[in-house]
């Protein structure tokens, strides 16, 4: 009983945290102590689940195999990297202890559900209601979409205009206030209920690729409702996701997905990118630093000229740590009090918009190198476990989490990993 409640649990953990964000700020507004609560609920459940999780390894050591063994690798890898870097830069203990678990704290996610979950029927039934919940949001987004199209050229009004709401606080249109790129294209980038169009075109692309590849024959209707999630989020990393995965799809017979890469291939070869921008001064302007994602990577690439080997420490520069803690990383290299203060960038995203950036600067080429071998590791894990494989639909789960692991390589080139 005591692992069905657990079970119970991680399987609502996993309806739960796409809607984290919305969820939080609905409660924001009536109660802020457990808005807080339910904003960290996903790390309490990280924190006390895997310690229940390396029981229930050791118990069953048949089950304890080199699977496990060789993911944890890289993950203890990047962890002891990660106090030395600390140790070597004089940081704080518990923030370099916070920086760390910010790194790892959604791959031990992995560790939980393999051990909690291991018969293949378990993740189908899942699965299927996962699957439903994307769809859901894909459908979402396409009214999102007719509603948008609809009021700024018929009424003249923008979507989030709240004069055009039935109600005050209508959930299809929360989204992310002051951001100038909502509209691509003459296209609105849905959010559905997710608040960020990049993390329903990702979410809607995951599901996506293992429903492809789980599936011989697939529903259009299905197919339809997660291509649409993918395709107005107008994101071109998950565009970028999209086109390889189709592409591998496309080697493995299914001819029909070559005209819906042509969209996002256009989009990718011809759109430039319009990422928020912030004032500067007009010498930083002159050097080049007129966006957040610029100015924020050149600062990372110049402190970890400084640091190549080791970087400043997790939890020391671009992450949400770095923001609770004050790291005085921000002031010893004059970030901008701009990019930090005056927009809220910083404060807003809690990361530098992007992930490779922040690992050089915190962790240098060796802590580097040991995520890169995570991914890698990952891959291989995947490709192995769909050697062997017993039946056509776990071959096919494993198929689609190894290609996925390359889509979340591509995304986290752009985005912070968070989000991926």
């Amino acid at each position: 009983m005591f692992i069905n409640l657990i079970k119970w649990w991680l399987t609502g953990m996993l309806f739960f945290i796409p809607f984290q964000n919305m969820i939080v700020k609905s409660i924001k507004v009536w109660n802020n102590e457990l808005s807080v609560w339910i904003h960290r609920l996903d790390e309490i459940t990280i924190v006390i689940f895997i310690l229940l999780a390396i029981r229930e390894l050791c118990k069953n050591r048949e089950f304890l195999n080199r699977f496990h063994l060789i993911l944890l690798l890289p993950i203890l890898a990047l962890s002891i990297f990660g106090f030395v870097s600390g140790m070597i830069n004089g940081n704080p203990l518990l923030v370099t202890i916070l920086g760390i678990f910010d790194y790892i704290k959604y791959v031990l996610f992995i560790f939980i559900y393999a051990a909690f979950f291991r018969e293949f029927s378990e993740f189908k039934k899942i699965f299927h209601f996962l699957l439903i919940v994307a769809v859901f949001l894909g459908v979402v987004a396409f009214i999102q979409e007719v509603w948008a199209l609809s009021s700024i050229h018929i009424y003249g009004k923008d979507i989030r205009d709240k004069t055009t709401y039935f109600l005050h606080n209508m959930p299809l249109v929360l989204h992310r206030v002051n951001i100038t790129d909502h509209w691509r294209f003459g296209i609105y980038r849905a959010p559905s209920f997710l608040q960020n169009p990049n993390l329903l075109g990702h979410y809607s692309l995951l599901f996506l690729t293992l429903y492809l590849c789980i599936k011989k024959k697939v529903n259009f209707a299905i197919v339809t409702a997660l291509i649409t999630g993918i395709f107005l989020s107008i994101s071109r990393l998950v565009y970028t996701g999209f086109v390889f995965m189709a592409g591998i799809q496309i080697f493995r017979g299914r001819k029909w997905l070559i005209a819906l890469i042509a969209i996002p291939m256009v989009i990718l070869l011809f759109s430039k990118s319009p990422v928020s921008e912030f004032d500067m001064t007009e010498g930083q302007k002159q050097r080049g630093f007129i966006t957040y994602r610029a100015y924020t990577r050149d600062k990372a690439m110049e402190i970890w000229k400084d640091h190549p080997l080791w970087g400043v420490g997790p939890g020391m520069f671009g992450g949400v740590v770095s923001v609770m803690y004050q790291s005085p990383v921000y002031e010893e290299y004059n970030f901008s009090t701009e990019a930090k203060e005056s927009k809220n960038l910083l404060k807003r995203y809690k990361s530098l918009d992007q992930f490779w950036p922040q690992v050089l600067a915190e962790m240098g080429i060796i802590g580097t190198v040991a995520f890169v071998g995570f991914f890698i590791t990952l891959f291989i894990t995947f490709f192995m476990l769909r050697q062997r494989a017993v039946s056509d639909e776990m071959r096919g789960l494993f198929t689609g989490l190894a290609i996925f692991t390359i889509v979340i390589s591509i995304y986290s080139l752009g985005s912070p990993l968070k989000d991926a």
